[in-house]
């Protein structure tokens, strides 16, 4: 399965503007840097993509597994700023 705009729009409520279909194909280098800057893909990951779909498209497994990585990640911070907070606390205020 793949996502498309008209996906993306639908689902996350991205108003698109513009043309839709881009009139140069991309080249897969410039495909893998939009992976990697873009949806924060490792080299390894965006290059088995390129070769995978032969060109620029990605996985909705491959997005979706992203989502949950950058999630993950995201949750963690969070956690980790709340611990350093609660230390804090604890330092300032003597019991």
């Amino acid at each position: 399965m793949i996502v498309t705009i008209d996906d993306v729009t639908c689902l996350f409520d991205i108003p698109v503007a513009g043309r839709l279909i881009q009139e140069d194909a991309l080249s897969n280098d410039r495909v893998i840097e939009l992976l990697e800057n873009e949806l924060l893909f490792m080299v390894e990951d965006a290059v088995e993509q390129v070769n995978k779909h032969c060109g620029a498209h990605v996985s909705y497994a491959a997005l979706k597994q992203r989502y949950e990585e950058l999630l993950n990640r995201c949750n963690q911070l969070v956690e980790d700023l709340s611990e350093e907070e609660e230390v804090e606390k604890s330092l300032v205020m003597p019991a």
